[in-house]
């Protein structure tokens, strides 16, 4: 009866050493999120004179200028304000401590 148990052991064992591992079940890959859509592609705005100000919003897109209007700051007397906001362009306003920024001197009262 030994023998037979064995045996049947035995038996067993080449049986399990020689079977293959179960394999796992495919499962289809089927599409569940619709249409493929292609993205619009990234487009960075256009800028010819390098300014930083896009075209669309600058005021002298072929020259470079400032952050405020693209257009370069051009400041003839040397008081610090624009030509272009400047009211006296050519008489520069003093820096007194009594500038209100039109770019004229202040007249004495």
């Amino acid at each position: 009866m030994a023998r037979t148990a064995g045996l049947v052991s035995f038996a067993l064992l080449l049986g399990c050493a020689n079977s293959a591992p179960p394999q796992p079940t495919q499962v289809p890959l089927n599409a569940t999120s619709g249409p493929v859509v292609r993205p619009n592609p990234i487009t960075t705005p256009t800028d010819r004179d390098g300014d930083r100000v896009p075209d669309a919003a600058d005021a002298c897109p072929d020259q470079a200028g400032g952050p405020r209007d693209g257009c370069p700051v051009v400041d003839r007397d040397g008081d610090g304000i624009s030509d272009r906001y400047d009211k006296c362009p050519d008489v520069p306003e003093p820096r007194d401590g009594r500038a209100d920024g039109d770019g004229c001197p202040v007249t004495a009262n």
